[in-house]
């Protein structure tokens, strides 16, 4: 036996070995699901084949959507979203984009008609925009350091910009959609992310925003204008900001927002809230200090005006980005650190504001033009679900007969869990979710503390969750099909939908409960959920069969998935080729230079 058939053995040996250890594993877990299925998880799964089946049913539902969006043609627009990141020898260009697939949903008397549309050619359906830095600036796209240290920060933010410029591009065109014209302006946008997930990863300190000092607008850009932005959005049917502790400062900034010119009333803040008046001064302290309030907590600024500064701010950035094309959008003149006012790059941490600041206001927009927003992920591999869900649900007793299961591992993913449950459940039958539960609960989890050995609910770092009351996830599956002894089914997707007033009003017989959560470290934290399947839930009903009747499964390859996403993630690839193509071919510009190609692109392209 040669060298090379031995090593080929022993690795189809070990393959083998591997191979059977995890079916044994899954095998394990899978009975662990079973169980627990029968046992509660069955409660938490909502049946909507019976719902949507009738046709008496389905103009019902059409009438509860005509009540509310005052039509049955539904405008929508599905964004997906492209990026690349091309290195030369001395050079990086940064590229992304986004590219929407926009059409009409019909309702009538029960039935449906999808009209896919094309963009008139003076409507720019891409937000394309690619930035070309040579290594000499490079330095100002990351954070201030010290020369000659290197930080796996620094690389990570380098790393990182192609994709912060895509997120910024879906952002900047849904909002541009939604706002540009009333006539075809969508009621529904799917986006190919998680937005409350976007609004997590971009979370920061205020002070890494470099941008203060930006000039636009007859003034710049200042650190007050920066903590209004990261205070939106405010909804007083949600409660948000809430009681809890990271939002103080947010609850003076949304008291400021109702009368602006107005001292800071402590004492009436803390009653609305139910906080302490000693937290709520260490939080007028810091908005003192951020140039908001002054020490008698006057308003130094009017918030209103500096959130609308702000957006427009945004506005200006983008259209110079990605309509304009401005190869300078992303730079600006500012003072440094030697006082030296001097033209510098946009940071990651200031291209992670731009992205925070477009989410929270699309967030606004759309509660402002009753849009339904939904993202759509897939292949996650989180465990919100079946872990952090369930565990704070039964370390706050709301789901108390989980006290009295022994529960063994479950499969790894919420995904793998979820995907299990057709072949428990024979009755179980597309289309079909979990029920939605609050994604705050990405952050919010039990522990177990290692001096006491009690369990409480925590955060992030024990303090930090992520906003509440404001999106609401869910696990689904569109395609499954018993024809078979084994069913075929498509893949279980996430969901995630923006709450909306006119289906969750908090009180209704509808709406969510809240969950009861307070700790030292979180303060008081009351995030959403719906008990079990018994329970309406308007928003999820309405969502799941708009979803389902522009789920087709007319693409072999997109099974299950909604067919609007599916066409923008066609259109986001042909594009992204496109300027791939044009990225490649700007080595002619610097032909004349043959070191600007790296060795290995110089090795690669000589063909033997």
């Amino acid at each position: 036996m040669s060298r090379v058939s031995e090593i080929s053995t022993a690795y189809r040996d070990a393959l083998n070995v591997g191979r059977d250890q995890y079916n044994e594993l899954v095998s394990e877990r899978l009975a662990a699901a079973e169980e627990f299925y029968g046992q509660f998880l069955s409660t938490q799964i909502v049946q909507f084949r019976n719902r949507f089946s009738s046709q008496r049913g389905r103009d019902r539902l059409q009438e509860d959507i005509e009540r509310v969006l005052g039509t049955r043609r539904l405008q929508f627009i599905a964004i997906d979203g492209t990026c690349r990141r091309e290195q030369f020898s001395d050079m990086l260009t940064f590229f992304g984009g986004a590219y929407g697939a926009r059409g009409e949903l019909e309702l009538d008397a029960g039935d449906h008609k999808v009209h896919y549309k094309r963009w008139s050619l003076e409507q720019d359906v891409s937000m394309v925009a690619w930035i070309p830095v040579p290594f000499a600036r490079l330095e100002e796209l990351q954070p201030q350091g010290e020369q000659f240290l290197a930080t796996n920060e620094e690389e990570a933010n380098v790393a990182s910009v192609h994709t912060q410029i895509m997120q910024l591009a879906e952002i900047f065109l849904a909002i541009n959609t939604i706002t540009s014209s009333a006539l075809d302006a969508p009621h529904l946008v799917l986006m190919d992310l998680s937005p409350s997930s976007v609004l997590a990863n971009v979370a920061q300190a205020q002070d890494k925003v470099g941008l203060v000092g930006y000039p636009y607008d007859r003034r710049s850009l200042t650190k007050a204008d920066i903590a209004v932005a990261y205070a939106q959005p405010v909804n007083d049917i949600f409660g948000i900001p809430s009681s809890k502790n990271i939002d103080r400062p947010r609850t003076i900034i949304a008291s400021l927002l109702k009368e602006p010119i107005q001292r800071v009333n402590l004492n009436a803040i803390a009653q609305i809230y139910g906080v302490e008046i000693a937290s709520l001064k260490r939080a007028l302290d810091w908005l003192v200090r951020r140039g908001v309030l002054d020490e008698r907590g006057v308003p130094l600024v009017n918030v209103r005006e500096s959130w609308d500064y702000t957006k427009d701010f945004f506005q200006n950035i983008c259209k110079r980005l990605f309509l304009q094309k401005d190869p300078t959008a992303l730079q600006y003149e500012a003072i440094d650190d030697l006082g030296v006012l001097r033209r510098q790059w946009m940071s990651s941490n200031d291209l992670n504001f731009l992205v925070d600041v477009g989410m929270r206001m699309l967030i606004e927009v759309s509660w402002e033009r009753k849009v339904l927003l939904y993202g759509i992920i897939k292949d996650s591999a989180s465990r919100y679900f079946g872990r952090n869900y369930f565990g704070v649900t039964l370390e706050t007793g709301f789901h108390p007969q989980l006290r009295n299961l022994t529960v063994n591992v479950l499969p790894w993913t919420d995904r793998m869990l979820c995907e299990a449950l057709p072949r428990f459940d024979s009755h179980l039958e597309a289309p079909w979710a979990t029920i939605e539960f609050d994604s705050a609960f990405m952050t919010l989890h039990r522990e177990r503390d290692d001096k006491t050995g009690k369990t409480q609910v925590g955060g992030v770092m024990g303090r930090i969750a992520n906003q509440e009351r404001l999106f609401m996830k869910s696990l689904g599956q569109f395609f499954l099909s018993r024809a078979k002894k084994n069913p075929l089914m498509g893949h279980v997707v996430f969901i995630e939908r923006l709450l909306q007033p006119f289906f969750d009003s908090f009180g209704s017989e509808t709406s969510p409960e809240s969950i009861s959560i307070e700790t030292n470290a979180l303060g008081r934290i009351e995030p959403f959920a719906w008990r079990d399947s018994k329970h309406i839930n308007r928003g999820q009903t309405v969502m799941m069969y708009l979803l389902s009747v522009l789920t087709k499964n007319h693409f072999a390859e997109a099974i299950g998935y909604p067919d609007p996403l599916h066409k923008a993630d066609w259109g986001a690839k042909s594009m992204g080729r496109w300027v791939g193509k044009t990225i490649d071919s700007s080595t002619i510009v610097l032909s004349s230079n043959p070191l600007s190609d790296t060795f290995r692109t110089t090795r690669d392209s000589a063909r033997r």
